[in-house]
């Protein structure tokens, strides 16, 4: 008995150490362990999309120095946003009260309410306004100045049918010319920085700085000493904004009349950094534009700027039922001549509008400028973090962009917060409209971030430096589905 039972715990012993042998290597039916973490890193992803464009004929999309601008202090064709620049002139009389004495708060002013209000600004400087109308808008001391050849201007009568006269400037004066640039010059170094500035207008020169004269102006009735303004004259006024703004985008007025000073600021001076653009504050106006298709020899030079700066324009006044100005007229030379943005002012009531004149002055907007759609993208990512992406951007509009806006991509979390960004190489200002296409593509590593999900956002963002607050906003993409900042998104990445 004392053998058996010996021999009955040997058995015992040896049955319950393979029970445990079993549950430990997860047989004899019990539950399995779980598998162990995975080892940290990215998880491979691959992910193409294709974008929905907005339909041209609906889109609502504001961005900057496209579409419409502020218009002395001015929105008349209603928008969804509020316009991203604004604009304003002044006339020299409101600047200077004594010689070098200037007063620039009025523009100070509306530059700060500008940047206030998320917008950059532009504006203009005149020498003269109106006809027959009595005023001057030179200071009081450069009038009769003894430093003048004879008095720096004249009193002409613009139309013997109307009351009153036309203080007319001599253009040719060179003391003028003199206190004109350091006026300019005054107001450059007031403004201060140039990331504020969306545009300024090379102005001074004619009826309300726009470089045209009435040939009304009878300058055989001058007096003694008063000539018509030569070209070099002319030149000066615009060397003078060159040389007082040249970092700055510039605008000239495209007059055929003023043809060699307009030659001179867009193809021929290398004083800024930026080419000039051009800028008519009569669009609408029925044949407006044959100044320059009469002149097919000149209109040669000028007709493919807008390719490398903005051409700017307003309205003529005008509402329903003109037949010399009007909507259709508008959005027709818009097409035509490659206009980028038009000052929201300058028309009669909104409401006096028939319905199909909004819908065209609605267009107006939609259509001028850029408009640039992503199309496709495709997304690649290893598991050892590295980013491949290419992006398909067509632009819809009738012109490029001319700021320089980086083309990139961006990780986000949960919470919105950028965690990396990469920039591809390429200029969106490449693409010139019209449907053009570019591709972007990049490849990038990514950093080791914490475990969880990412969004991938492409974006374009305002590139230039200087304070944060005076950059714009980022673009907004012309599809729908992007997110409020602008960002489209193009993937989930996850890294364990």
């Amino acid at each position: 008995m004392p053998a058996r039972s010996a021999l009955n715990t040997i058995r015992y012993l040896l049955v319950a150490a393979t029970a445990i042998t079993l549950q430990a290597c997860g047989g004899g039916g019990g539950g399995s362990d779980p598998a162990p973490p995975a080892a940290p890193g990215w998880q491979a992803a691959s992910v193409s999309k294709t974008f929905t464009a907005l339909d041209p004929a609906s889109d609502t999309t504001v961005n900057p120095l496209r579409g419409y601008y502020r218009w002395r202090n001015q929105e008349q064709v209603p928008q969804a946003a509020p316009a991203l620049d604004a604009y304003n002139r002044y006339t020299w009389r409101a600047l200077e009260t004594g010689p070098g004495i200037y007063d620039f708060s009025k523009v100070l002013s509306d530059l700060q309410t500008a940047k206030g209000q998320g917008r950059k600004f532009a504006f203009r400087v005149q020498a003269m306004l109106g006809y027959d109308n009595d005023t001057r808008y030179l200071p009081d001391y450069l009038v009769g100045n003894s430093a003048c050849v004879a008095a720096c201007g004249w009193w002409a009568d613009y139309s013997a049918s109307t009351p009153g006269l036309s203080f007319i400037p001599d253009w040719n004066d060179p003391y003028l010319q003199q206190r004109a640039r350091l006026l300019l010059q005054a107001l450059a170094q007031a403004i201060g920085s140039d990331e504020d500035i969306a545009w300024i207008d090379i102005g001074v020169y004619g009826q309300y700085g726009e470089w045209a004269l009435s040939s009304a102006i009878d300058y055989t009735k001058a007096p003694a000493g008063i000539v018509a303004p030569s070209d070099a004259s002319k030149r000066e006024f615009v060397r003078m904004h060159l040389d007082a703004f040249p970092a700055r985008q510039l605008v000239m007025f495209a007059v055929y009349r003023s043809f060699d000073a307009i030659r001179y600021a867009t193809q021929e001076q290398t004083l800024t950094s930026k080419p000039v653009g051009l800028r008519i504050d009569c669009l609408g106006r029925a044949n407006f534009m044959d100044q320059w298709t009469n002149h097919p020899a000149e209109w040669s030079v000028l007709q493919n700027q807008w390719q490398r700066a903005p051409f700017v324009a307003e309205f003529c006044t005008f509402g329903s039922g003109d037949a010399a100005n009007n909507a259709s007229a508008a959005l027709q030379q818009l097409r035509d001549f490659h206009i980028s943005t038009v000052g929201n002012g300058n028309l009669n009531p909104w409401a006096d509008f028939t319905s199909a004149d909004q819908q065209i002055l609605q267009q107006i907007g939609r259509e001028a400028g850029y408009r640039y759609r992503p199309v496709t993208s495709t997304v690649t990512l290893s598991t050892a973090g590295v980013l491949k992406v290419s992006t398909l951007i067509n632009n819809d509009g009738n012109a490029p962009s001319y700021e320089p806006w980086a083309v990139g991509v961006e990780l986000t979390d949960g919470g919105g917060q950028r965690l990396w960004s990469g920039v591809f190489a390429g200029k969106l200002g490449d693409s010139a409209g019209g449907g053009s296409a570019q591709t972007f593509a990049g490849e990038w590593q990514l950093p080791a971030l914490a475990a969880g999900s990412y969004t991938l956002h492409l974006i374009a963002r305002d590139t230039r430096g200087g304070q944060a607050s005076t950059l714009r906003p980022p673009l907004r993409w012309h599809v729908s589905g992007q997110a409020a900042d602008g960002g489209l998104g193009l993937a989930t990445l996850s890294r364990n």
